[in-house]
């Protein structure tokens, strides 16, 4: 009865990835690409040009050489500045572009965008494990995997690879994370140490993985003391990790150490280097002193009411429990009871790892920009506690049936919310905000960042506009002409991007993402013989506006 029941769990699991397959593939097409593709497709190529060069493989030189003579662009990095960035996916796709023979630009990123879409999928399956495990309830686990593939901005953005991509590797890392905690064993340490690394390539919060894991080792011994056994598997386990981290980064096999600083020297020049103003509550601030509530503030605007809720008093609820274990802590029992068993253990780990990363980008300062995007990771986190606290109040509810019904029935709503959002953002759910925040106060904030309304402005001026070439100019910070990859080559042609070139330009794009405090600046302002034709506005989200020279 029991494999039955399992069988069957498994199958409407299996059914519900089906339907979101299916969905995807009929309409992932709707979205544009973001402004950093080009560099991400030339970052592949970089890096599968100097592995072919090692191993002397000179066809495979000679189409990579050709390809990124294709793909430069005079407002992309210089190709020396590519050292520091994950190949972990860019490298790949470079390859099936060329073992595929893939010429059509637009094809290109299509690909991206789903097998993006694909890893993220697979990366749900393993939070679905995590919260099994965790909770052993399907119903529970079930609904937590939906809020964690349907929340509308981390579903938008996992078409976009980069910080989904990071959030899906990672989730798969915690998840072996937790397995080896319960089960100090070879596999469980491979398969950590080669996920570690695949995340740490991508983001540098990967590091925050073997310092937990560490930090956890310590207090298990403080029960087991058994330190020689727990050390032997963690140095295993970092012995494996950095050869994998140096194996996933080519830049690092001729000088391992030096070139790891080098690749933290620019890192961190990276973050100091950009000066630049982001629009914040309707105001404009500088990206490198950013509100301490910047970041806490994106997540309640962009996250759905119910879930934020819910992670709140999920965490507190959380919080309150662990500083009550670590007051009455017995004095021969030193650490011991912060966690009674499997289950408390791993709320801890999730709890240390969330408390932990957010109060680094506080203590740092780390700058921000469009939102929480570079730590989207933390949704992982989110959900987590949701259903923590969901879970909490099922217990609490146990006796009563009518209560327990009203809260199932809660969170099928919340889900059906997340499902109808995404519905009706499409394909821009990477903006959505919370109903609870005014049409206003909705355009107070950054939006477009990723520039992929272009695909949507070059297809409307298409369609209606007809004849010679049309001139387009930019009142934004986006770099549009990166924009007209998305569309096929004959309609690319029909256009002439002219940068701030107003004067020349026939219609001119604008959307709510500048550089600069444009209540001070004027470089953006539209000239007074340009008058507004169109405005895409997606749920009260001014998305881009359309402006048409009258003279």
């Amino acid at each position: 009865m029991i494999n039955k029941t399992k069988n069957s769990q498994y199958f409407f699991l299996i059914l519900t990835y089906f339907i979101i397959i299916i969905f995807a593939l009929l309409t992932f097409g709707d979205i544009g690409i973001h402004i950093e593709e080009k560099f991400h497709r030339i970052n592949g190529l970089y890096w599968l040009n100097y592995i072919s060069q090692i191993f002397n493989f000179e066809k495979l030189t000679l189409i990579t050489d050709l390809k990124m003579k294709e793909v430069d662009d005079y407002t992309l990095s210089s190709i020396t500045n590519y050292k520091k960035y994950g190949i972990i996916f860019d490298l790949p796709v470079a390859l099936l572009e060329i073992l595929f023979d893939i010429e059509k630009i637009e094809n290109i990123y299509l690909i991206k965008h789903f097998l993006s879409f694909l890893i993220f999928l697979i990366s749900s399956f393993f939070f679905y494990l995590i919260l099994i495990d965790r909770f052993n309830d399907f119903f529970l686990s079930f609904s937590g995997t939906l809020l964690f593939i349907t929340t509308p901005r981390i579903f938008g953005d996992s078409f976009f690879y980069k910080d989904i991509l990071f959030l899906s590797f990672f989730t798969i890392a915690l998840y072996f994370f937790l397995k080896t905690l319960n089960n100090f064993n070879i596999k469980n340490i491979l398969f950590f140490s080669l996920f570690t690394a695949i995340s740490f390539n991508l983001r540098i919060f990967g590091i925050f993985l073997p310092i937990s894991f560490l930090f956890l080792i310590i207090i298990k011994n403080f029960t087991n003391r058994n330190i020689y056994y727990y050390l032997k598997y963690y140095f295993s386990y970092l012995f494996v990790l950095i050869f994998l981290i140096i194996f996933f980064s080519p830049y690092l096999w001729s000088n391992p150490f030096f070139n790891f600083l080098d690749i933290f020297i620019g890192l961190k020049k990276d973050l100091i280097d950009p000066n630049v103003k982001i629009l914040f509550n309707g105001e404009f601030v500088n990206n490198r002193n950013v509100p301490e509530t910047y970041l806490l503030h994106w997540i309640f605007i962009t996250t759905p009411i119910l879930i934020f809720v819910l992670f709140l008093l999920g965490y507190f609820f959380y919080l309150k429990r662990f500083v009550n274990r670590f007051i009455n802590i017995k004095e021969k029992q030193i650490f011991y009871d912060l966690w009674r068993g499997q289950y408390e253990k791993k709320d801890f780990v999730i709890f240390f790892l969330l408390t932990s990363f957010y109060f680094t980008l506080l203590i740092f300062n780390a700058p921000f920009y469009n939102g929480w995007r570079l730590v989207y990771f933390l949704h992982i986190f989110i959900i987590y506690f949701t259903i923590y606290q969901i879970d909490y109040f099922i217990k609490l509810f146990k006796k009563n049936y009518l209560r327990k019904m009203i809260l199932s029935f809660v969170v099928i709503v919340s889900v059906m919310h997340n499902i109808w959002c995404l519905v009706i953002y499409h394909p821009y759910q990477s903006y959505y905000f919370t109903e609870f925040i005014s049409n206003k106060k909705k355009n107070n904030f950054e939006g477009d960042y990723h520039g992929i309304s272009g695909k949507h402005f070059f297809l409307k001026l298409s369609s209606e506009y007809k004849g010679d070439k049309i001139k387009v100019a930019v009142a934004s910070h986006t770099p549009l002409h990166r924009s007209l990859e998305s569309i096929n080559e004959d309609l690319r042609k029909n256009f002439q991007v002219v940068g701030q070139e107003y004067k020349n330009a026939d219609f001119i794009y604008k959307n709510n993402i500048h550089e600069v405090n444009s209540n001070l600046n004027k470089k953006y302002n539209i000239p007074v013989n340009f008058a507004k034709i169109y405005e895409l506005n997606v749920n009260g989200v001014i998305i881009y506006e359309i402006f048409k020279n009258t003279k």
